[in-house]
This record gives C-alpha cells, structure tokens and sequence, in this order.
C-alpha cells in the first residue's frame, strides 16, 4: 500500500492586536424583543405599552416615567434564542436633555430578572449611584439568571 500522507497541521489560533478599551453599548435591537410590558399598580396595561415604546425608541428626546410615586417598577418579558439565560441589562439614561430629571428618575434604580413581572427573582444590579448613571449606559450582568428568569424588572 502507498504511504499515507501526514494529517494537515491544526489551525493556528487567532492573533489578538491591541484595541482600545470595550465600550458599553446597547443591543441592538433585533438581538433582544421585549413585551409584555407591566408596571406597578396604579399604571394601566396601555399606559405600560407606551412607557415601553417610549424607552426603547432609541432617541434621546422621549423618557418613561411612571404615574406611581412610591416603589414604581417597569418589566418586560425578553425574548431570547435557545431559550438562553439573560446575560446581562443594559439601561441607557438621557443625561444630555433632561439630567435633572434623569438624576431625580433612575438615582438608585435597580436591575433585576424574576419568572413573572415585577419579581425580584436574581438581582443583577443597584442601586447605581448618579455618578455612575450619568456616565452613560449602565450594564448589570446577570451571572446568576436561570433560563426560567424572562422578565426583567427595574426598580
């Protein structure tokens, strides 16, 4: 029989060259969908569907607030492939056109992931303090979520 020829080399492994720090940015939107929005009580179901239209429109010019003083919270249920654990949240706050209001808004929010709105199942992040919140996006990892945890819920 002929000789066999040697089995090609393994690939060699990619180089790395030196890049600039990673920069925080948001999904971008046809990564993640989000619905079925729910906020605390006092908020009706068609006022939640424009409070989530409003903060996942991508400008700068329109902000959600809710109608509830007291322990207000917003969740959405995420959408994910393969039902894959959520990884982390991004919150991106307007700190250029309203600061006073984003400050007075999200000062001390918090991130969480839970089975059904507004549960508080895994705590991904907070209580962000304004000098990290009006530096930009804030993104909370959730290294704990489960694959059951599809809402996520601020606070």
């Amino acid at each position: 029989p002929p000789p066999s020829s040697p089995p090609p080399p393994p690939p060699s492994p990619p180089t790395l060259s030196p890049t600039s720090p990673p920069t925080l940015t948001p999904l971008p939107p046809t990564a993640t969908t989000l619905s079925d929005p729910q906020m605390s009580a006092g908020n009706s179901a068609t006022f939640a569907r424009r409070f989530l239209a409003k903060v996942t429109d991508g400008k700068s010019s329109t902000f959600g607030k809710s109608k509830k003083k007291t322990s207000p919270w917003v969740s959405a249920k995420v959408a994910l492939e393969n039902r894959q654990p959520i990884s982390s949240v991004t919150v991106t706050p307007d700190t250029k056109n309203k600061p006073s209001k984003t400050k007075k808004y999200l000062k001390g929010f918090e991130i969480w992931v839970g089975k059904k709105a507004g549960e508080k199942g895994v705590k991904c992040g907070g209580p962000f303090a304004w000098s990290e919140i009006k530096k930009g996006p804030v993104t909370a990892p959730c290294e704990a979520a489960k694959s059951k945890h599809r809402y996520v819920t601020v606070i």
